[in-house]
Parts: structure tokens; sequence; C-alpha cells
């Protein structure tokens, strides 16, 4: 099914959130972990040196015309990257293997999976940054696709 680019931003969100809203506070005690939505970043937006975060960004890419024809039967092939980046803090023990285990979450919301729209994730990886004091961090990303008439 084609999407719009903010449809399929939309999916993609909803897509991480399901499952960090489902899972995240089973490994961390304090609850669900705060998110800062890259496209809705707030200059206000403040994080607890407490407490794990994550900050989500969608980026879109190369976008190849797949199709020929009149105006709204011509699609296009979107692709991009979802990066999330799993904060935690170093001052509680086992900081490196909770931002581990939430990374994990963030992974396997994409990987494999397909939103209801149609947006696609392959590719999906867990990339340990390391310490930036006063955290610290893991990346996990994951390659999408959908397509778009126009």
């Amino acid at each position: 099914m084609p999407l719009t680019t903010p449809q399929a931003r939309d999916e993609i969100l909803t897509r991480f959130y399901d499952d960090w809203r489902a899972k995240a506070a089973l490994v961390w005690s304090g609850g669900v972990p705060q998110v800062i939505w890259d496209a809705k970043e707030e200059k206000g937006d403040k994080v607890r040196p407490d407490r794990p975060w994550a900050r989500v960004s969608v980026q879109h890419n190369v976008s190849p015309q797949r199709t020929f024809g009149e105006p709204g039967n011509r699609r296009f092939e979107r692709l991009g990257i979802v990066i999330v980046q799993v904060f935690t803090p170093m001052s509680i023990e086992q900081s490196v293997t909770l931002a581990e285990d939430l990374g994990i979450i963030a992974r396997d919301a994409f990987e494999g999976r397909t939103t209801p729209g149609g947006v696609w994730f392959r590719n999906a990886r867990l990339q340990e940054v390391g310490p930036d004091d006063p955290w610290w961090q893991l990346n996990v990303s994951a390659e999408f696709t959908y397509d778009e008439l126009k």
C-alpha cells in the first residue's frame, strides 16, 4: 500500500513506540524510559541524569522512480534509515547491560518487521558507541523502504 512521507514516518515511530512501551519497563524497573522524538524535539526537552532515555530519528535518503505514468500513478521507492540512540546513566550499576537490553527492544521492533501501510525494515543492527560522561550510548539502526504514488 503506498504511503506519503508523513504517513510512513508515523508508522515507523509507532512501530518503535509500541514495542518500547510494552517491553522497556520489563528491563528498567523505573518504568518506560523517556523518548525524545527528533522530528518533534523541543529546545526545552530535558532528560533526567539518573534515568535511561532514547532519541529517535527518521532520515530519508534516495527515492528512485520505479514506474512512469500519469500524475497520481507514478511509483517512487522511498529509502531511509531509522536511528534509535539509547542512553543509560553510567552512575547506575549495569549501565552497559541496560543499554544493550533496551537496544535489543529497539532492534527487535524493526528486525524482520513491516507496518500496516507497507514500510519494510531490513538490516537492523546494534552499535555500541560507549561512554560519553555521564551516559553510556548504544545506537540501533534499521534501513526502511516504502512506496509512494505521485
